[in-house]
């Protein structure tokens, strides 16, 4: 508010690993408690192709990213899921390769077992960069319409 915006209509979203990190903001409360705030606190969260539940981790240099096999789970929003959640909408390419679109499926099956509302569209032949592209030109996919309809629809939308 000190910005002039409006503290109950925070998003957090975020493509490939910022949707991620956006996830982690809206499902691990230890981040947001930093600020004076909770994940029920958010507007909403919106995650585009985010890696959300991806253990076990193969690749040797994503394992230098998120170092002590320990800590892996830290990482998966799915492990966080608690009921304090804010609504999400989760949109992933059907033909995304990159980050497979079980991951938002994950999310949202754990979501949905919490009662929290959550909107999933796996989007038909658009892959990982394309769903992020259609905040260029609709033309690749519907992800600002989709995104900005979400955000402005009176409540929380659940599909």
């Amino acid at each position: 508010s000190r910005y002039g915006g409006d503290p109950t209509r925070i998003f957090v979203m975020g493509h490939s690993a910022g949707g991620q990190i956006a996830a982690l903001l809206a499902t691990d409360a230890r981040y947001l408690r930093a600020v004076g705030m909770a994940p029920r606190d958010l507007a909403g969260a919106i995650g585009l192709s985010g890696p959300y539940d991806f253990l076990p981790i193969v690749d040797p240099k994503i394992k230098k990213v998120f170092g002590a096999e320990k800590d892996w789970p830290l990482s998966q929003p799915v492990n966080f899921v608690d009921g304090d959640e804010p609504p999400f909408l989760l949109l992933h390419g059907a033909s995304d390769r990159r980050v497979r679109p079980m991951n938002s499926e994950h999310l949202a099956a754990k979501l949905r077992a919490q009662h929290e509302p959550v909107t999933l569209e796996i989007v038909p032949d658009t892959s990982h960069i394309g769903l992020l592209n259609g905040f260029v030109s609709p033309r690749f996919s519907p992800t600002l319409d989709d995104t900005v309809r979400w955000i402005n629809a009176p409540g929380p939308q659940v599909r």
